[in-house]
């Protein structure tokens, strides 16, 4: 599973906020997400947060056993 973590900083209040974005589109570019997320500053949705960082993080499972179906 692939996830996009937007990380949001308020340095006033040393805060971090964190939006996750499940199953991101395929090529994205870094230019794509930082815009993604200024544009939510720019709608006050995270007034007083900045930019902090951005990653794509794909984890995989392996499944030993499953005993109760």
């Amino acid at each position: 599973m692939k996830r996009l973590y937007m990380d949001f900083y308020n340095e006033a209040e040393g805060k971090r906020r964190r939006i996750i974005v499940n199953s991101p589109a395929d090529g994205l570019t870094a230019d794509q997400v930082q815009t993604a997320m200024q544009t939510l500053l720019d709608s006050k949705v995270l007034e007083g947060y900045a930019i902090d960082r951005a990653v794509i993080v794909e984890t995989n499972s392996n499944e030993f056993f499953d005993l109760i179906q």
